[in-house]
């Protein structure tokens, strides 16, 4: 009978089933444990959402950040307007006449040339060295160049201010007072006082604060 006996079937039939089990447990156990497709896909989206919200928030900051050196740009460029007033009893630049830009009128009242470049500007200052402007208008009813700082009287007169507005807002624009204090603003509110004349104005130093 080839050597078998009942048992040695018996057992050859239980290792059988033990194994077909053994199977089927790491199948069902391989089933219960991978991720099907929509799952996967939900997760993608979650880690996507995240992922742009991060972003987004990384962009802010940065924008922030930016426009916070920017306005401690405009304090230094104010003191060092302030402090060439001082050296020069009293008078503040007047480019034209010293045939001298007034950044390099500036520049030994300024710690680095880098307080003339604005963290958001990708364009003014490439290409001339400087991103702020200044109250040299050209018009003797409105200008600063050249005139005694103690004759203005009203403290909130935008004395230097970004070349251009919108970097850091649309609509906005960052500028110095002559007062020293630096403010984000209204772009057309700030080119507005530009034109508005300095001679014979009531003492409104505050006429601006809070708005």
């Amino acid at each position: 009978m080839c050597g078998y006996t009942k048992d040695n079937t018996a057992a050859t039939a239980n290792e059988g089933d033990a194994a077909r089990g053994s199977a089927c447990r790491r199948r069902r156990s391989g089933v219960a444990g991978a991720f099907t497709l929509l799952e996967l896909l939900v997760v993608a989206g979650i880690v996507a959402a995240l992922l742009a919200l991060v972003l987004a928030m990384l962009g802010k900051a940065r924008t922030s950040a930016g426009n916070i050196r920017c306005l401690s740009n405009l304090r230094q460029i104010g003191v060092a307007f302030t402090t060439y007033a001082s050296d020069n009893q009293g008078r503040l630049p007047d480019p034209a006449s010293a045939q001298m830009p007034w950044e390099a009128a500036l520049r030994k009242y300024l710690a680095t040339a880098r307080v003339l470049e604005c963290p958001a500007d990708q364009e003014v200052f490439p290409a001339i060295g400087s991103s702020y402007d200044w109250r040299d208008t050209g018009d003797e009813t409105t200008t600063l160049a050249g005139q005694m700082i103690s004759s203005v009287k009203r403290q909130s007169t935008v004395l230097a201010l970004e070349a251009l507005p919108g970097w850091h807002a649309k609509g906005r624009m960052n500028a110095v007072w002559i007062d020293g204090s630096a403010h984000t603003m209204p772009a057309d509110e700030c080119l507005a006082d530009l034109q508005t004349p300095l001679r014979g104005e009531p003492n409104q130093s505050q006429e601006r604060v809070g708005r």
